[in-house]
């Protein structure tokens, strides 16, 4: 019946292609949104910091091997420190942004597949949240300006979309009211 329901409330309005940080795109069974990463000064910050932890590498390897450089044994100590502090900082901020982070509604399972990073680089940790443990659908303010989209279930919100910008507010509240009908948080019409 969740299928139903769905795919009237899809008929009757469209789903965006994009919103907030998501692609979205509807796939027979699925509805699949993907978290496409900005490129903005802050997508910068994790590959500026491991440039900075291998200038700070060269530091104390050329402090190590030229001995008209020698800055003493803190000096060197000191650029190797910060040399794996930048790096190791860099490295995780840039998994956790390229990390992938979506989520995939599954009508015929009756199933969100919820993907989120997890670990330094590539893992994904994935979790499976069935419709009859979703509490609620949310929207969540995010800051001036922005909102988010989660499913409540398991006793935690999971954010599906995010930075969501007030211009996109009723495209928002569209896919809300679409997730709440599939997952069977709305009455059928007539009951």
């Amino acid at each position: 019946m969740a299928e139903t329901r769905f795919d009237a409330a899809l008929d009757r309005e469209p789903v965006a292609r994009r919103l907030g940080d998501v692609r979205l795109r509807y796939d027979a069974e699925l509805l699949i949104g993907e978290r496409v990463p900005s490129l903005d000064a802050p997508a910068l910050i994790p590959d500026a910091l491991v440039l900075t932890g291998m200038a700070a590498a060269v530091v104390a390897l050329c402090s190590l091997v030229i001995p008209g450089l020698s800055g003493g044994l803190w000096g060197t100590l000191a650029a190797a420190a910060i040399s794996a502090a930048a790096t190791v900082a860099g490295l995780r901020m840039g998994g956790l942004r390229r990390g992938r982070r979506g989520f995939a509604v599954n009508f015929d399972q009756h199933v969100i597949r919820i993907d989120r990073p997890g670990g330094l680089r590539i893992r994904t940790a994935t979790t499976l949240v069935p419709f009859a443990e979703v509490t609620a659908v949310l929207l969540l303010e995010r800051g001036p300006g922005q909102s988010a989209l989660a499913v409540a279930a398991r006793d935690r919100p999971w954010v599906l979309v995010d930075a969501v910008p007030d211009q996109d507010r009723a495209q928002l509240e569209r896919l809300r009211r679409m997730l709440e009908a599939a997952v069977g948080l709305i009455p059928p019409a007539g009951a």
